[in-house]
């Protein structure tokens, strides 16, 4: 009996211990689980951010459209109903005959089939084939050396001043080669290419002689620039970007300022205040700069408005996380926007509905805020709270384009008067030297205020070039 009670109670103690070790294990379980939920949670938002990364394009965030491949980009703007072309009770347009004609053919008749001359009214009807003549003028100049034979005296003739060389080429070819190459971004071998097909073999210049012409040309282009930053500085609204450049492989910026009249480029090697001194304007201008978001630029003392269209990208890109916050500001925006735009041109909006779309501003910003409380993004800096806190931080700069009819709601100017060295960059890749961006910059300065002051460039192009 004794000897049962024994191995009962050791059985017991045996089941214990078990139990105990159970017990034991399955805490450790739970720790683990506990770890493995916790890197889980982790793990979802980290996947969640790279989707969000591998989803941002052209129409969501700051990315160039180039970046978008073969990704399709829905198209946000509002569809009007209107068929395609020219709408019911369009004008039409049609090309009016030219005053001047180069040449007149008059198509008459001499003889009638019966053998009488035939008489003309001066009634007639007019048409005009208009066409270009693309060839080499190439004019000798010949000084003569001679003697009078009655006072024995000898004369030597001069040639033009400007005739330097053997062969010297004209203004007109000047023009229009910096019109391929600075308007057109047109690569210096395709310059090459074009002026010898066009002119038969006889215009064939070397890579040197273009440089030397776009030297020319930047040199001569000093107060044009001085005409152009007394206009920026006295402007009531500027528009201000940069783009990244490589000079002599090396990372530079090219800049740009201008509004509806003028446009000025610079190339520098900083992209804030230094640039912004070297050009000469910002430090002094009293007047509303509109620009992208960049920090560097707040410390400035004039007023600033911020580019709403690339906030109106990184909202999307928020709404289509789920963030109501962002849905309810994209609507407030395009309101005002609407708004203030008025019967086709820029108005500013009564104080009481600046007031109003302020403190819609202000309600969502709040909203927002509390919902990311709320959520699982609470403890991490997401693009979602760093968008919230910026636009809270500078809602003055937002909001600006409410109250002043001469803001812009964004700053498409910039985007369009920088677009160009995209373009330039694709054809070229660099600049081989700072000489030459400098000289790029000055002259599309020159051209691109031409261009906004409705003028013929290949004119200015041929007067600069003659000095007059």
């Amino acid at each position: 009996m004794a000897t049962y009670s024994k191995n009962i109670l050791k059985h017991l103690q045996d089941l214990m211990l078990r139990v105990e070790i159970l017990e034991e294990d399955n805490a450790e379980k739970d720790i683990r689980i506990s770890g493995l939920e916790a890197e889980n949670k982790k793990l979802i938002l980290e996947i969640e951010r790279l989707r969000n990364i591998l989803n941002k394009d052209s129409s969501n965030s700051s990315k160039p459209p180039s970046t978008d491949g073969f990704k399709k980009i829905f198209n946000s703007r509002e569809k009007s109903g209107k068929k395609s072309g020219g709408q019911l009770g369009h004008k039409g347009y049609s090309r009016k005959l030219f005053n001047n004609p180069t040449q007149i053919i008059e198509h008459k008749q001499k003889f009638c089939d019966c053998g009488h001359e035939i008489l003309y009214k001066d009634d007639f009807v007019a048409k005009q084939h208009v066409d270009i003549e693309l060839k080499a003028n190439i004019v000798e100049h010949r000084a003569f050396k001679g003697r009078c034979p009655c006072c024995k005296k000898k004369y030597k003739n001069t040639l033009p001043f400007d005739l330097i060389n053997p062969v010297t080429y004209g203004n007109n070819v000047k023009a229009f080669v910096m019109l391929l190459s600075a308007e057109g971004c047109v690569s210096l071998n395709r310059i090459q290419s074009f002026l010898a097909e066009t002119s038969d073999g006889v215009i064939k210049v070397s890579d040197g002689t273009i440089v030397n012409w776009q030297k020319e040309f930047a040199s001569k282009t000093d107060e044009e620039i001085a005409e152009i930053k007394k206009n920026l500085i006295s402007s009531k609204a500027l528009h201000k970007d940069e783009s990244v450049v490589y000079v002599e492989n090396n990372l530079q910026w090219f800049h740009t300022l201008g509004n509806k009249d003028v446009t000025l480029y610079h190339v520098n090697a900083k992209r804030g205040h230094e640039a912004d001194i070297a050009m000469g304007i910002l430090p002094i201008y009293k007047g509303v700069l509109v620009r992208d978001h960049f920090a560097a630029l707040v410390n400035l003392t004039c007023e600033q408005q911020e580019c709403n269209a690339h906030v109106l990208r990184y909202l999307k890109a928020e709404d289509a996380k789920g963030k109501a916050w962002a849905k309810e500001m994209i609507e407030v925006l395009v309101l005002a926007h609407r708004e203030t735009r008025g019967k086709g041109q820029k108005i500013s909006l009564p104080p009481e509905r600046v007031s109003y779309y302020e403190r819609e501003y202000d309600r969502i910003i709040d909203a927002g805020m509390t919902e990311h409380e709320s959520s699982t993004e609470r403890l991490f800096n997401t693009d979602n709270i760093k968008l919230l806190r910026r636009m809270q931080k500078y809602k003055t700069a937002h909001l600006l384009f409410l109250s002043r009819a001469e803001v812009p709601f964004d700053n498409n100017l910039a985007e369009r008067d920088l677009r160009m060295i995209k373009t330039k960059t694709k054809v070229s890749g660099c600049f081989r030297s700072e000489k030459g961006a400098e000289n790029f910059a000055k002259a599309k300065s020159v051209l691109s205020t031409a261009r906004k002051q409705h003028q013929n460039l290949f004119r200015k192009t041929h007067s600069l070039f003659s000095g007059v």
